[in-house]
Protein backbone atom coordinates (compact mmCIF):
# COMPACT_ATOMS: atom_id res chain seq x y z
CA UNK A 1 0.00 0.00 0.00
CA UNK A 2 1.66 3.29 -1.09
CA UNK A 3 0.85 5.83 1.55
CA UNK A 4 1.34 9.79 0.67
CA UNK A 5 1.75 12.52 3.32
CA UNK A 6 -1.26 14.75 3.14
CA UNK A 7 -0.74 17.16 6.22
CA UNK A 8 3.18 18.06 5.63
CA UNK A 9 4.57 20.77 2.84
CA UNK A 10 4.40 19.32 -0.57
CA UNK A 11 7.51 17.09 -1.14
CA UNK A 12 9.01 17.53 -4.60
CA UNK A 13 9.27 15.80 -7.52
CA UNK A 14 12.45 14.54 -8.73
CA UNK A 15 13.19 14.47 -12.52
CA UNK A 16 16.15 12.75 -13.55
CA UNK A 17 17.36 12.78 -17.51
CA UNK A 18 19.57 14.97 -19.51
CA UNK A 19 19.62 18.81 -19.65
CA UNK A 20 20.50 20.78 -22.86
CA UNK A 21 20.75 24.21 -24.03
CA UNK A 22 18.50 25.08 -26.41
CA UNK A 23 19.14 28.03 -29.13
CA UNK A 24 15.76 29.06 -30.09
CA UNK A 25 15.37 30.36 -34.04
CA UNK A 26 11.70 31.35 -34.83
CA UNK A 27 10.82 31.62 -38.44
CA UNK A 28 8.00 32.36 -40.24
CA UNK A 29 8.58 29.41 -43.00
CA UNK A 30 11.24 26.61 -43.12
CA UNK A 31 13.85 27.83 -44.64
CA UNK A 32 15.03 25.94 -48.00
CA UNK A 33 18.22 24.23 -48.49
CA UNK A 34 21.42 27.20 -49.29
CA UNK A 35 19.06 29.85 -48.74
CA UNK A 36 18.77 33.31 -46.56
CA UNK A 37 15.84 34.60 -44.75
CA UNK A 38 15.69 37.33 -41.55
CA UNK A 39 14.40 34.75 -38.67
CA UNK A 40 11.40 36.23 -36.64
CA UNK A 41 13.16 35.90 -33.14
CA UNK A 42 15.82 33.99 -30.98
CA UNK A 43 16.83 32.80 -27.48
CA UNK A 44 18.34 30.36 -25.38
CA UNK A 45 15.96 28.08 -23.57
CA UNK A 46 16.76 25.15 -21.11
CA UNK A 47 16.06 21.79 -22.92
CA UNK A 48 16.12 18.11 -22.21
CA UNK A 49 12.81 16.44 -21.66
CA UNK A 50 13.58 16.03 -17.52
CA UNK A 51 14.21 19.83 -17.23
CA UNK A 52 11.56 20.61 -19.37
CA UNK A 53 9.34 18.35 -17.35
CA UNK A 54 10.86 21.10 -14.19
CA UNK A 55 10.38 23.78 -16.01
CA UNK A 56 6.39 22.80 -16.48
CA UNK A 57 5.91 22.02 -12.69
CA UNK A 58 7.34 25.12 -11.30
CA UNK A 59 5.29 27.00 -13.69
CA UNK A 60 2.24 24.83 -12.13
CA UNK A 61 3.29 25.30 -8.74
CA UNK A 62 4.44 21.69 -8.34
CA UNK A 63 7.74 21.51 -6.14
CA UNK A 64 10.39 19.74 -8.31
CA UNK A 65 14.21 19.06 -8.52
CA UNK A 66 15.94 17.81 -11.50
CA UNK A 67 18.87 15.48 -11.27
CA UNK A 68 20.92 14.80 -13.96
CA UNK A 69 24.87 15.76 -15.59
CA UNK A 70 25.87 19.14 -15.38
CA UNK A 71 29.10 20.20 -17.10
CA UNK A 72 30.97 23.05 -15.67
CA UNK A 73 32.84 24.48 -18.72
CA UNK A 74 31.76 27.27 -21.16
CA UNK A 75 29.56 29.86 -21.28
CA UNK A 76 26.19 27.20 -21.84
CA UNK A 77 27.28 25.25 -18.24
CA UNK A 78 27.09 28.98 -16.58
CA UNK A 79 23.42 30.41 -18.06
CA UNK A 80 21.84 26.64 -17.88
CA UNK A 81 22.69 26.72 -13.66
CA UNK A 82 21.75 30.39 -13.76
CA UNK A 83 18.21 29.59 -15.40
CA UNK A 84 17.64 27.00 -12.97
CA UNK A 85 18.39 29.29 -10.22
CA UNK A 86 16.15 32.05 -11.56
CA UNK A 87 13.12 29.20 -12.24
CA UNK A 88 13.88 28.46 -8.72
CA UNK A 89 14.56 24.75 -9.65
CA UNK A 90 17.48 22.77 -7.44
CA UNK A 91 20.37 21.32 -8.85
CA UNK A 92 21.73 20.34 -5.79
CA UNK A 93 22.04 16.43 -6.82
CA UNK A 94 23.77 16.81 -9.78
CA UNK A 95 26.45 14.81 -11.08
CA UNK A 96 29.59 18.68 -12.40
CA UNK A 97 32.30 17.13 -14.11
CA UNK A 98 34.22 18.89 -16.39
CA UNK A 99 33.35 19.62 -20.13
CA UNK A 100 31.02 21.48 -22.33
CA UNK A 101 26.98 20.88 -21.72
CA UNK A 102 24.70 19.43 -24.81
CA UNK A 103 23.67 21.79 -26.89
CA UNK A 104 21.14 21.77 -29.47
CA UNK A 105 19.74 24.10 -32.63
CA UNK A 106 16.04 24.46 -32.68
CA UNK A 107 14.32 25.79 -35.98
CA UNK A 108 10.53 26.53 -35.29
CA UNK A 109 8.19 27.21 -37.68
CA UNK A 110 5.66 30.25 -37.18
CA UNK A 111 3.23 29.14 -39.83
CA UNK A 112 3.23 25.26 -38.85
CA UNK A 113 4.15 25.00 -34.93
CA UNK A 114 6.72 22.09 -36.49
CA UNK A 115 9.92 22.21 -34.57
CA UNK A 116 13.43 20.62 -36.35
CA UNK A 117 16.01 19.96 -33.69
CA UNK A 118 19.81 19.77 -34.41
CA UNK A 119 21.18 18.14 -31.69
CA UNK A 120 24.90 18.12 -30.61
CA UNK A 121 25.61 16.04 -27.49
CA UNK A 122 29.58 17.69 -26.71
CA UNK A 123 30.45 13.77 -25.32
CA UNK A 124 28.68 14.67 -22.39
CA UNK A 125 28.18 11.72 -20.17
CA UNK A 126 25.00 10.20 -19.11
CA UNK A 127 24.00 9.79 -15.51
CA UNK A 128 25.37 6.25 -14.60
CA UNK A 129 23.91 4.50 -11.16
CA UNK A 130 27.37 4.42 -10.18
CA UNK A 131 26.81 8.27 -9.30
CA UNK A 132 23.06 8.11 -8.28
CA UNK A 133 23.40 5.77 -5.73
CA UNK A 134 26.19 7.79 -4.38
CA UNK A 135 24.20 11.41 -4.44
CA UNK A 136 20.83 9.25 -3.26
CA UNK A 137 22.21 6.53 -1.27
CA UNK A 138 19.14 4.82 -0.94
CA UNK A 139 16.97 7.57 0.37
CA UNK A 140 14.16 9.18 -1.44
CA UNK A 141 12.20 10.43 2.10
CA UNK A 142 12.36 13.95 0.15
CA UNK A 143 10.32 13.34 -2.57
CA UNK A 144 6.69 12.31 -3.26
CA UNK A 145 7.16 11.45 -7.09
CA UNK A 146 10.75 10.43 -8.87
CA UNK A 147 10.33 10.22 -12.58
CA UNK A 148 13.18 8.96 -15.37
CA UNK A 149 13.16 9.99 -18.17
CA UNK A 150 14.47 7.03 -20.59
CA UNK A 151 17.17 7.37 -23.28
CA UNK A 152 19.71 5.28 -24.38
CA UNK A 153 21.52 4.10 -21.02
CA UNK A 154 18.56 1.43 -20.30
CA UNK A 155 20.48 -0.99 -17.85
CA UNK A 156 21.72 2.12 -15.67
CA UNK A 157 18.01 3.58 -15.59
CA UNK A 158 16.75 0.18 -14.72
CA UNK A 159 18.71 -0.11 -11.23
CA UNK A 160 18.25 3.77 -10.12
CA UNK A 161 14.22 2.88 -10.59
CA UNK A 162 14.96 -0.54 -8.50
CA UNK A 163 16.85 1.89 -6.01
CA UNK A 164 13.31 3.39 -5.57
CA UNK A 165 11.77 0.31 -5.31
CA UNK A 166 13.97 -0.95 -2.56
CA UNK A 167 12.99 1.68 -1.06
CA UNK A 168 9.43 1.35 -1.07
CA UNK A 169 9.79 -2.05 -0.03
CA UNK A 170 11.50 -1.00 3.55
CA UNK A 171 8.56 1.92 3.64
CA UNK A 172 6.05 -0.79 3.45
CA UNK A 173 7.38 -3.04 5.69
CA UNK A 174 7.40 -0.47 8.08
CA UNK A 175 4.07 0.95 7.08
CA UNK A 176 5.45 4.44 6.65
CA UNK A 177 5.18 6.89 3.35
CA UNK A 178 6.49 5.76 -0.13
CA UNK A 179 7.34 7.71 -3.25
CA UNK A 180 5.74 7.11 -6.68
CA UNK A 181 7.89 6.03 -9.66
CA UNK A 182 7.12 6.66 -13.13
CA UNK A 183 9.28 6.48 -16.30
CA UNK A 184 9.22 7.96 -19.60
CA UNK A 185 9.65 5.94 -22.91
CA UNK A 186 10.18 8.49 -26.16
CA UNK A 187 12.39 7.41 -28.90
CA UNK A 188 11.54 4.00 -30.66
CA UNK A 189 15.37 3.20 -30.65
CA UNK A 190 15.62 2.80 -27.36
CA UNK A 191 17.29 0.00 -25.98
CA UNK A 192 14.85 -2.74 -24.27
CA UNK A 193 12.54 0.01 -22.60
CA UNK A 194 10.19 -2.85 -21.78
CA UNK A 195 12.49 -3.06 -18.67
CA UNK A 196 12.13 -0.11 -16.86
CA UNK A 197 8.25 -0.25 -17.97
CA UNK A 198 7.66 -2.80 -15.52
CA UNK A 199 8.87 -1.47 -12.69
CA UNK A 200 7.12 1.85 -12.50
CA UNK A 201 3.84 2.73 -11.29
CA UNK A 202 3.20 5.11 -14.12
CA UNK A 203 4.62 4.46 -17.72
CA UNK A 204 4.15 7.54 -20.01
CA UNK A 205 5.15 6.02 -23.77
CA UNK A 206 5.12 8.65 -26.73
CA UNK A 207 3.27 8.47 -29.90
CA UNK A 208 6.50 7.94 -31.83
CA UNK A 209 7.50 5.03 -29.85
CA UNK A 210 3.89 3.54 -30.12
CA UNK A 211 3.95 3.47 -33.99
CA UNK A 212 7.33 2.44 -33.89
CA UNK A 213 5.46 -0.87 -31.88
CA UNK A 214 3.57 -0.78 -34.84
CA UNK A 215 0.05 0.94 -33.38
CA UNK A 216 -1.53 3.01 -35.55
CA UNK A 217 -3.96 5.07 -32.77
CA UNK A 218 -4.02 5.45 -28.92
CA UNK A 219 -6.55 2.76 -28.70
CA UNK A 220 -4.51 0.23 -29.67
CA UNK A 221 -1.17 1.30 -27.91
CA UNK A 222 -3.01 1.14 -24.81
CA UNK A 223 -4.38 -3.39 -25.51
CA UNK A 224 -0.99 -3.48 -27.11
CA UNK A 225 1.45 -2.02 -24.99
CA UNK A 226 -0.14 -2.36 -21.55
CA UNK A 227 1.41 -6.19 -21.45
CA UNK A 228 4.56 -4.72 -20.84
CA UNK A 229 4.14 -3.04 -17.87
CA UNK A 230 3.38 -4.41 -14.30
CA UNK A 231 0.14 -5.40 -13.21
CA UNK A 232 -1.63 -2.73 -11.79
CA UNK A 233 0.58 -0.13 -13.07
CA UNK A 234 -1.05 2.96 -15.04
CA UNK A 235 -0.18 2.90 -18.87
CA UNK A 236 -0.31 6.36 -20.08
CA UNK A 237 -0.20 7.69 -23.82
CA UNK A 238 -0.54 11.16 -25.81
CA UNK A 239 -0.66 11.17 -29.00
CA UNK A 240 -0.56 14.57 -30.53
CA UNK A 241 -4.20 16.21 -32.08
CA UNK A 242 -5.80 13.10 -31.53
CA UNK A 243 -5.67 13.67 -27.60
CA UNK A 244 -4.60 11.12 -24.95
CA UNK A 245 -5.08 7.91 -23.13
CA UNK A 246 -4.34 6.05 -20.69
CA UNK A 247 -5.14 2.17 -19.48
CA UNK A 248 -5.35 0.94 -15.81
CA UNK A 249 -5.94 -2.70 -15.17
CA UNK A 250 -9.09 -3.15 -17.66
CA UNK A 251 -10.10 0.58 -17.47
CA UNK A 252 -9.45 3.00 -20.06
CA UNK A 253 -10.26 6.58 -20.42
CA UNK A 254 -9.67 9.03 -23.61
CA UNK A 255 -9.53 12.59 -23.53
CA UNK A 256 -9.63 14.71 -26.42
CA UNK A 257 -7.06 17.49 -27.46
CA UNK A 258 -7.47 21.10 -26.24
CA UNK A 259 -9.81 22.68 -29.08
CA UNK A 260 -9.16 25.45 -31.37
CA UNK A 261 -5.45 25.71 -30.55
CA UNK A 262 -3.16 27.64 -33.20
CA UNK A 263 0.16 25.69 -32.94
CA UNK A 264 3.19 28.07 -33.17
CA UNK A 265 5.64 26.13 -30.94
CA UNK A 266 4.96 22.49 -30.36
CA UNK A 267 8.89 21.81 -29.00
CA UNK A 268 8.37 20.14 -25.43
CA UNK A 269 4.34 19.89 -25.76
CA UNK A 270 5.47 15.89 -24.96
CA UNK A 271 7.31 16.85 -21.65
CA UNK A 272 4.74 19.46 -20.75
CA UNK A 273 1.71 16.67 -21.12
CA UNK A 274 3.50 14.41 -18.62
CA UNK A 275 4.20 17.09 -16.22
CA UNK A 276 0.71 18.25 -16.35
CA UNK A 277 -0.33 14.83 -15.51
CA UNK A 278 1.72 14.38 -12.70
CA UNK A 279 1.24 17.84 -11.27
CA UNK A 280 -3.12 17.03 -11.82
CA UNK A 281 -2.80 14.12 -9.91
CA UNK A 282 -0.21 14.94 -7.02
CA UNK A 283 -2.86 18.17 -6.11
CA UNK A 284 -5.87 15.76 -6.47
CA UNK A 285 -4.30 13.38 -3.85
CA UNK A 286 -3.73 16.04 -1.64
CA UNK A 287 -6.86 18.26 -1.81
CA UNK A 288 -8.84 14.72 -1.74
CA UNK A 289 -6.83 13.52 1.28
CA UNK A 290 -5.95 10.41 -0.92
CA UNK A 291 -2.92 8.77 1.01
CA UNK A 292 -2.23 5.82 -0.43
CA UNK A 293 -2.40 4.10 -4.64
CA UNK A 294 -5.30 1.86 -3.75
CA UNK A 295 -7.56 4.58 -3.03
CA UNK A 296 -5.95 6.83 -6.14
CA UNK A 297 -6.54 3.13 -8.31
CA UNK A 298 -10.18 3.06 -7.29
CA UNK A 299 -10.84 6.37 -7.73
CA UNK A 300 -11.24 6.35 -11.68
CA UNK A 301 -12.05 10.47 -12.03
CA UNK A 302 -8.77 11.41 -10.48
CA UNK A 303 -6.77 9.53 -13.85
CA UNK A 304 -9.40 10.58 -16.09
CA UNK A 305 -8.94 14.75 -14.20
CA UNK A 306 -5.59 13.99 -14.83
CA UNK A 307 -6.01 13.17 -18.80
CA UNK A 308 -7.86 15.65 -19.28
CA UNK A 309 -5.87 18.47 -17.78
CA UNK A 310 -2.24 17.21 -19.20
CA UNK A 311 -4.12 17.05 -22.37
CA UNK A 312 -5.51 20.92 -21.96
CA UNK A 313 -1.66 22.47 -20.62
CA UNK A 314 0.10 20.54 -23.27
CA UNK A 315 -2.91 22.23 -26.06
CA UNK A 316 -2.03 25.38 -24.64
CA UNK A 317 1.67 25.52 -24.31
CA UNK A 318 1.63 24.52 -28.30
CA UNK A 319 0.16 27.94 -28.92
CA UNK A 320 2.63 29.99 -26.95
CA UNK A 321 6.49 30.22 -27.45
CA UNK A 322 8.38 28.96 -25.08
CA UNK A 323 6.61 27.96 -21.50
CA UNK A 324 6.19 31.33 -19.15
CA UNK A 325 2.71 31.45 -20.34
CA UNK A 326 1.65 28.34 -18.50
CA UNK A 327 2.06 30.04 -15.31
CA UNK A 328 -1.48 31.50 -16.08
CA UNK A 329 -2.89 28.14 -17.27
CA UNK A 330 -6.31 27.34 -15.32
CA UNK A 331 -8.37 23.94 -15.56
CA UNK A 332 -11.62 23.23 -14.30
CA UNK A 333 -12.22 20.12 -14.46
CA UNK A 334 -15.99 18.27 -14.41
CA UNK A 335 -15.53 17.80 -10.69
CA UNK A 336 -15.80 21.69 -10.33
CA UNK A 337 -12.50 22.17 -8.51
CA UNK A 338 -10.34 24.81 -10.23
CA UNK A 339 -6.61 24.45 -9.70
Amino acid sequence: MMKMDVNSQPKPVLCVGNAVVDFMNIVHEYPLEDSEQIGADYYWQRGGNATNNCTVLSLLNTPCEFMGVLPTSGAEASWIRDDFHKAGIPISHCVTPPGQCPISTSIINMNSGSRTILGFPRKCPELTHTEFKDEMKGDFSAYSWVHFELRNQTEDVVHMMRDVVTYNKVQQDKGDTQVILSVEVEWPDTPHPEYAMAEADFVFVSKDFAKSRHCQDIRQALDDLYALCKPGSVFVCPWGDQGAGLKHNGDIHVSPAKAGVKVVDSLGAGDTFNAGFISSLLKQMDCRGLKDQNILSSSKSVLKTALDFACQVAGAKCGMFGYQGLKDFRFIPENGRKY
